[in-house]
């Protein structure tokens, strides 16, 4: 009876969290400094803290929810926006760099057990990077390769390498408090 209760708890813990992930997601996105063709949000800082933090099953949950979601019209991407014509539109690369790039963290921080600063700062230049490569080819897909170098890489360096440190900056010091 005891591992029936325990199955129950930890089933509906696990849909919490999916559901709060996405629901990070769906915040994040609203978070935006406007610029064409991609904007700049706070996206990826969601979707490193799901990677560092998530099992990669719960990570690849998270993100197939709030994709699903989109992909019916559902407004939970940037500008309350959705729909299969914004998936495949300047974005849709880098949305599905930020699924497979929460999923290769939490897949690497599980199978590597790691959880120091390096190692948070290491998995969010590889997550940073799977989002670049797939969002720039995309892009270049669409409006070719110098375009989207220009306007989907450049302007995103210095708010990446920002974002990523202070979320593995503010990770470390969660871990040290819980430690304390």
């Amino acid at each position: 009876m005891l591992a029936h209760t325990q199955a129950k708890l930890a089933f509906w813990q696990n849909i919490l969290v999916v559901f709060g992930g996405a629901i990070l997601l769906f915040a994040a996105s609203q978070i935006e400094i406007p610029f064409k063709p991609v904007p700049i949000t706070l996206q990826t800082v969601a979707v490193m803290l799901i990677g560092l933090t998530y099992s990669p099953r719960q990570a690849l949950e998270t993100h197939l929810l709030w994709l699903g979601a989109a992909a019916v019209g559902l407004p939970v991407l940037h500008g309350f926006d959705g729909g299969i014509p914004h998936l495949l539109g300047p974005t849709g690369g880098y949305l599905l760099g930020m699924l497979i790039s929460a999923y290769a963290m939490a897949f690497f921080k599980q199978k590597l057990a790691l959880n120091s600063f390096v190692s948070d700062a290491l998995l969010t230049l590889m997550g940073t990077a799977i989002v670049f490569v797939l969002g720039v080819a995309w892009l270049a897909h669409l409006i070719g390769g110098e375009a989207a170098i220009t306007h989907g890489f450049f302007p995103f360096i210095i708010p990446g390498f920002i974002k990523a440190g202070l979320l593995c900056a503010a990770l470390q010091a969660v871990r040290h408090r819980r430690a304390a």
